[in-house]
């Protein structure tokens, strides 16, 4: 019979950190064990085992916690933080230095956008790593960008980092989703009837006008990230930085 490996000091450190910040921030927050694990796929049991130090976290894991109560990972776990920021240097051939607390200086790449000649986005959703790129957004996140119709504003290949947590303002550029499915990068306006103006960065297309009730998701686009800061999820497999396989839900 297999004996389960015990955790070492710092793994249940780690965990005793992210239990205070849960019980701290659970009823402001609206979660429990039981939201923890619809949202990262898990079972309610499993939380509890990280929550309780009888699992060790890894790097996914810790990244579903600190977005769910809307932390960094480096307040519970620097080793974990520590690791992503140091590979993540070594990826981009940057040398930076790190010292006292660590920031996040990674978001999740949630899949591709499919660029379409008529300014319209084909989105295909995915795990498809992380990008090195700080925001004080705990819920932000990057697409890939597919296609030159954006050309030369985002290159194919490129990243856009994208924050629903930031207040959008006209003449903010936005990712767009309306109630039909259609997704769009655009220039928001308002109408003087109070609906949404979207200009195309691409002189070609033209602007569109929709009704504010058709609008889905209007979320800030806070950057356009070159290629190099990507770490694919074969990257990390292939350094061992998890510790293990990673389960993203």
């Amino acid at each position: 019979m297999e004996t389960k490996k015990t955790l070492t000091t710092e793994q249940l450190e780690d965990a005793q950190r992210l239990k205070a910040l849960y019980e701290s921030k659970k009823k402001a927050l609206g979660v429990t064990q039981y939201t923890i694990a619809d949202d990262l796929g898990i079972t309610q049991g499993a939380v509890g085992h990280y929550l309780n130090g009888r699992n060790a976290l890894n790097v996914d894991v810790a990244s579903g916690f600190a977005r769910i109560l809307q932390v960094s990972i480096s307040e519970f776990s620097p080793s974990i933080a520590a690791k992503v920021a140091s590979q993540a240097e070594s990826l981009s051939g940057d040398t930076l230095e790190y010292a006292g607390r660590l920031r996040d200086g990674i978001i999740p790449v949630v899949g591709d956008a499919v660029l379409g000649m008529d300014g319209l986005i084909d989105m295909v959703e995915f795990h498809a790593g992380w990008l090195r790129f700080y925001s004080s957004d705990p819920k932000a996140y990057a697409v890939r960008v597919r296609g030159d119709s954006m050309w030369p504003r985002m290159q194919s290949g490129e990243f856009v980092v994208i924050e629903p947590g930031t207040k959008v303002h006209p003449g903010d550029e936005v990712f767009v989703r309306t109630k039909d499915g259609h997704n769009m990068i655009k220039i928001m306006n308002m109408t003087r009837e109070g609906d949404y103006q979207f200009v195309s960065v691409n002189s070609e297309h033209k602007p569109i006008t929709i009704p504010a009730d058709e609008v889905v998701k209007l979320h800030f686009v806070s950057g356009i990230i070159k290629a190099t800061r990507f770490i694919s999820l074969e990257e990390t497999h292939r350094v061992d930085l998890f510790g293990g396989p990673a389960n993203m839900p």
